[in-house]
This record gives C-alpha cells, sequence and structure tokens, in this order.
C-alpha cells in the first residue's frame, strides 16, 4: 500500500475548488516570479502587465488554495497576492476530462 502525499486525501474529494489571485510585483522581477510561480503547481497564469499577474489556482480543498495564495505572496518581487474569487464544486459535477487532468 503507498503513502498518500500529505495534501491529497485519501478518497476523492467532495469538492473541486478554483481561485483567481491578483498578485502585484516588482516588474523587474517579473521573469522569476512568472518562473517560481509557474512552477507550484496547480496554478496557471493567464494574464501579465505592468507589474501585476492574474494566476489561477485549483485544488480539492481550500487548503490548497491558501497554501498555493500565501507561497506567491513570500516570493521576491511580490508585492501582494490578493484572492479576487473562489468556486467550489461538487466533484460529481466536473466531468471525467477535468478529473483525470487534476490526477496529473
Amino acid at each position: 500500500m503507498r503513502p498518500e502525499a500529505p495534501d491529497r486525501p485519501a478518497e476523492a474529494p467532495a469538492e473541486w475548488h478554483i481561485a483567481s489571485i491578483l498578485v502585484h510585483l516588482r516588474p523587474e522581477r517579473s521573469p522569476e516570479v512568472r518562473a517560481a510561480v509557474a512552477a507550484l503547481g496547480d496554478v496557471e497564469i493567464h494574464a501579465e502587465e505592468r507589474g501585476r499577474m492574474v494566476v489561477t489556482v485549483e485544488g480539492p480543498h481550500e487548503g490548497r488554495i491558501a497554501d498555493r495564495m500565501t507561497a506567491i505572496h513570500l516570493m521576491p518581487g511580490v508585492m501582494s497576492a490578493v484572492m479576487v474569487f473562489h468556486h467550489a464544486e461538487p466533484t460529481a459535477a466536473r466531468t471525467s476530462e477535468e478529473v483525470a487532468t487534476a490526477q496529473r
């Protein structure tokens, strides 16, 4: 029996969470911040312009969202990371393609 990863429950989660985060950063640090954010996992950068970045985070629970937001906020060059939207839906409402993508 394989041990579960610490941030993944043994059972399928009852809900799936998605949140958008507005990140304010020092423009000269943009390449480093972009690379660090992209390396987090469960995160996608949607837009970046003049020291602002829009990021979405997905995960099986609110804790994953909070962990990613905190990690972004603490990155060198980031001045703030603020959640602007959060949505949770029953996992049963997700398509099998969405579930398969999330498990990678």
